[in-house]
């Protein structure tokens, strides 16, 4: 039993972030965006019905057209126990999310009262402002279709006894679920860093089940903290691939925390404002 949690969980991970856009309705009568009509690939009625009795119905019971007008009361205390950030463009152009999971502070989120749905809607808000206003100010260079994402997963500090810690695992399948049914096909590449020993030998396990498209969308990386020739290399690998303007040295100590950079700020202010918007009411 636990072997087989432990081999979801590493499926779980390695899925995630992989479909990552969004597509706010009204749309025209008929019509289905292209990356909705590869959700059930060879069979284009099935895709046009997820479109518009999944999707669309999704967003409008969950309020998902109008959450950038919604203000977040914790959002602070979700970014400080649930550590992610937007860290800004890859040497392509895209958007570029680092997510932190094993440093997920479940206690602290309950202690605040926030619960493993509300920490979802932060999420989906955060998709949300990523697409619709962060970016369609992309740099103009960027040689790659708009809406693509570059994830940069650190695992450091995961435990496979994640696997069976409910809430943990729960969120984060829950999380996938709701990014392959409503979010998909929209990864750049996915980098997972710190991939530790156990992590990797699953990942071989599961490597052949997974699409080629997927495969080739994801770069595991050891350990890049610490010291030694291996990690420096490691180092050097994940910056070619993310670019070297980009600052990720905070990850190369343990426990390093990000210096924010002004695509996070705006996205700080922009949610600052919406909950100052509706304090004055």
């Amino acid at each position: 039993m636990f072997a087989r949690k432990v081999l979801s969980f590493v499926i779980v991970i390695t899925c995630l972030f992989t479909p990552t856009v969004s597509t706010p309705t009204p749309t025209p009568p008929g019509y289905t965006p292209p990356r909705f009509l590869q959700v059930h690939p060879g069979d284009s009625l099935k895709s046009h019905v997820h479109w518009r009795e999944v999707h669309l119905a999704w967003r409008e019971q969950h309020g998902v057209d109008a959450i950038l007008q919604t203000p977040q009361s914790s959002f602070a205390e979700i970014k400080k126990f649930a550590p992610h950030l937007f860290l800004g463009f890859d040497r392509s152009g895209n958007v570029i999310f680092l997510q932190r999971p094993g440093l997920i502070d479940f206690k602290s989120l309950q202690k605040s009262d926030i619960s493993s749905a509300a920490l979802l809607s932060h999420f989906i808000f955060t998709l949300e402002y990523c697409w619709r206003i962060l970016d369609p100010f992309r740099p103009s260079t960027s040689p790659t279709p708009t809406g693509l994402m570059t994830s940069l997963i650190d695992l450091h500090s995961l435990s496979p006894l994640v696997a069976l810690h409910p809430e943990k695992f729960d969120f984060l399948t829950k999380f996938v679920q709701t990014l392959s049914q409503h979010y998909p096909q929209r990864s750049y590449l996915t980098i997972i860093v710190n991939a530790p020993s156990w992590f990797n030998k699953i990942y071989k396990l599961i490597q052949p089940m997974l699409r080629v498209k997927t495969r080739e969308k994801v770069r595991i990386i050891g350990n890049i903290v610490g010291d030694g020739k291996a990690v420096e290399r490691n180092r050097e690998e994940l910056r070619e691939l993310i670019g070297r303007d980009v600052d990720v040295e905070f990850l190369f100590t343990k426990g390093g925390v990000a210096k924010k950079g002004p695509i996070e700020e705006e996205f700080e202010r922009f949610a600052s404002k919406l909950k100052q918007e509706e304090e004055v009411k």
